[in-house]
């Protein structure tokens, strides 16, 4: 099982949006240009059969498609969204009106453009977010729902400039790509973000409310911890070591065992999360 393609919440269909009065000099062709429908579905929702018979102060139907609504899930971007819809991301982007194109939430329900190629969409096979990564540990392969969010970590690492593998083993490491697992010290979903820490990253380092229930989200601030502890503790290990046991932890009293082994553990696992 993979992410699934087009699913559509609402569907294509003619519904009365506005009229428009003849004038002189008007034809049925030059009217639905210049409301941009189709000539045949302006005649079709007015019962004219001679496309070239229409009277001065005739009142026409203009009719409007039903906006075609999708709904976001697990993995999904506004990239492959668009390709598998036909459009594209800006055009999708702009008639949503939204701000930050990285920021799109699974169950989110996004309208489609005009020219998208529904039935093609829907048709077409979806893609398998697992593809490529041929070592993934069986844990994983076992739960598609978790496969699902590979697309997420691509995305985030990407963003912030952090190694992919690096970031799905910790993951990994942490809670098994668990999105609603809660640790016994309160750490929250698939980065096992602490409650406080979560509030940081999202407030400081990115400025956005986020939630670390949601999946994106939370291998959102994930990666962008990652990508500050990298920075502030000056290379991967140091930064690994500060993601579990705390950067100022770590800078007082170095690695405590239980961190060696956990450095070691995803130095070990690391391998299965690369790409082919």
């Amino acid at each position: 099982m993979v992410v699934a393609a087009l699913v559509l919440v609402g569907l294509v269909g003619p519904v009365a949006a506005e009229e428009y009065v003849v004038q002189s000099g008007d034809s049925l062709s030059v009217i639905a240009r210049d409301h941009g429908v189709a000539t045949s579905d302006l005649a079709s929702a007015n019962g004219i059969s001679d496309l070239h018979l229409i009277r001065v102060g005739q009142t026409l139907v203009i009719p409007r498609p039903e906006p075609v609504l999708y709904e976001v899930q697990p993995g999904d971007v506004l990239g492959t969204i668009a390709a598998r819809a036909g459009v594209s991301a800006d055009d999708i982007i702009a008639v949503n009106g939204i701000s930050d194109p990285n920021l799109i939430r699974v169950g989110q329900q996004l309208e489609l453009p005009a020219g998208s190629s529904v039935s093609a969409a829907v048709a077409a096979p979806p893609a398998d977010p697992a593809a490529g990564y041929n070592n993934l540990p069986s844990r994983l392969r076992e739960n598609p729902d978790r496969l699902a969010y590979i697309p997420l970590f691509e995305q985030w690492s990407a963003h912030y400039g952090v190694p992919t593998d690096l970031l799905m083993a910790m993951a990994y490491r942490e809670s098994g790509w668990q999105p609603n697992v809660v640790s016994s010290v309160g750490a929250v979903g698939i980065g096992q973000l602490m409650p406080r820490t979560s509030e940081w990253v999202a407030r400081d380092l990115i400025g956005a409310e986020l939630d670390p229930y949601d999946p994106s989200d939370n291998i959102r601030m994930s990666a962008r911890l990652l990508q500050w502890l990298i920075g502030f503790m000056g290379d991967e290990t140091n930064a690994i070591a500060g993601y579990y046991q705390g950067p100022g932890s770590v800078a007082a009293r170095g690695f405590f065992d239980d961190t060696q082994e956990y450095i070691d553990n995803v130095a070990q696992i690391r391998p299965l999360f690369r790409k082919s």
